[in-house]
């Protein structure tokens, strides 16, 4: 590069109802980094949700961790987006004060380049807020917007984020985005970036935890699901080099828990994760392991959930969605005599019902009350406690298409009104707000399962 580049990479602020740190790191935006790093850019980071940053403390009292790096966000209240006017709760920024996000942009300087990632497609005011805020301090310098918001909404968020360039595909086409930045040519095969590369946590002065993906992709296709369609095939990286990262990153920040947030980590488990657990057998590096997005019950086996406990798993979450005929109608994946089996497993070698959690799917599109209550019915008598997490529609998935077909969605709606948190304020194809929160209550324990 004849000139060295520089480039700032943003996690921007949570603009939501609720919001909570739940190993929130931009696992994505970091592997940019380390291409980038790669290719010889001056590369720096701002986390606005990064809770351990030690230069926040110098703006805001940090808040304390809950339980196993996890927390609550600085929040300030802010004003709901007009389409929003209807729902009756406070609507909040997370993340750090704005005070020091100006003080980093100043401190970093101008750059070449300021690429900013998004998440939850609903989280979108956020990603606008951060933008503006950035074009408020360098308004000549070009934006370009990345992540999961960008690849499932390019023309919403063309349209409405502020920014100069919305990058729509993966990784893999990085070369062709920094050629129209910099007219530069950059001739690096990138197809196999995940093999090659690990996340550029040295971008960071501190971290409460570490993420990673230990596999990218799903063979399912499941009805509400749009992974299988972002990644392509399933791959996973091979146990060496994964063992070499995790080692490094633990050794540098000193964590305590290190989470994979694989979507279908469990897929070829005799030639990918029950190696892979063996090495973090062999190599007891001291830490707690968290598996929180749902593993496939139907794939765990007596060997697995023993390494599971001999590596140090503490958090292992079952993909159970929900109860009745629309196990079948979503893709097959999960009966309820698979979480049972599996429950039992891990329960046997040790594990506890508070480690063991199985996500339930609450408001999907022709659920019953009543196959909520059986699916929290079966959790108990799993002895396993449960997740109950409020369904969206996603664009392009088997469910969006059968819910636009028929009039249940129109094409064209706000991401917004599709937070989960709102959906059930509208939405008449589904639940009421009553009905939701009396499901919670009861997946809770806050009441009885009511008996016939």
């Amino acid at each position: 590069m004849a000139n060295k580049k520089k480039i700032v990479l943003i996690n921007p602020w949570i603009c939501d109802f609720a919001a909570y740190d739940f190993w929130l790191k931009p696992v994505g935006l970091l592997y940019v980094g380390s291409v980038l790093l790669h290719y010889g850019f001056d590369v720096a980071l701002i986390d606005l949700l990064n809770r351990h940053d030690p230069k926040i403390s110098f703006f805001v009292k940090p808040k304390p961790d809950k339980q196993y790096g996890t927390g609550k966000f600085h929040t300030v209240e802010i004003a709901k987006p007009a389409q929003l006017s209807f729902v009756p709760r406070k609507y909040k920024r997370y993340g750090a004060v704005e005070e020091f996000f100006i003080h980093e942009l100043r401190r970093i300087g101008k750059p070449d380049a300021f690429f900013v990632t998004s998440s939850m497609t609903y989280w979108w005011p956020g990603v606008r807020q951060t933008i503006e805020l950035i074009k408020r301090i360098f308004p000549e310098v070009p934006v370009v917007l990345g992540g999961i918001y960008a690849r499932i909404y390019p023309d919403h968020a063309r349209l409405h984020s502020g920014a100069d360039i919305v990058y729509s595909v993966d990784l893999s086409q990085l070369n062709g985005l920094l050629h129209e930045l910099f007219q530069e040519t950059f001739d690096d095969d990138l197809s196999d970036w995940f093999e090659r590369f690990d996340p550029a946590y040295e971008l960071y002065d501190r971290l409460g935890y570490l993420v990673f993906f230990t596999s990218l992709g799903c063979v399912y296709n499941c009805s509400y699901c749009l992974t299988p369609k972002l990644y392509g095939k399933w791959v996973h990286r091979s146990h060496e080099r994964m063992l070499q990262m995790i080692q490094r990153y633990v050794h540098t920040f000193n964590v305590k828990d290190v989470v994979f947030f694989d979507d279908a980590a469990l897929i070829d488990k005799e030639n990918h994760f029950k190696p892979f657990l063996r090495k973090l057998v062999e190599a007891n590096l001291g830490v707690r392991y968290h598996l929180p997005n749902g593993i496939h019950a139907r794939l765990v086996d007596e060997e697995l959930a023993r390494l599971l406990k001999e590596a140090n798993f503490v958090t292992i979450k079952l993909g159970y969605e929900t109860s009745g005929p629309l196990q079948n109608k979503t893709g097959g994946k999960v009966q309820d005599e698979d979480i049972l089996r599996a429950a039992q497993l891990l329960r046997s070698v040790g594990f506890t019902s508070k480690e063991i959690q199985a996500y339930v799917m609450v408001n999907m599109p022709g659920q019953t009350e009543q196959d909520v209550v059986n699916a929290i019915e079966t959790c108990r008598k799993a002895g396993i406690s449960i997740s109950l997490n409020e369904y969206t529609p996603i664009p392009n998935t088997r469910d969006w298409f059968e819910l636009t077909n028929s009039g249940i969605l129109p094409e064209n709606v706000d991401p917004l009104l599709l937070n989960n948190t709102v959906l059930p304020y509208w939405w008449k194809a589904g639940m009421d707000v009553s009905t939701v929160q009396k499901l919670k209550d009861l997946a809770h324990g806050r009441v009885s399962i009511p008996r016939s």
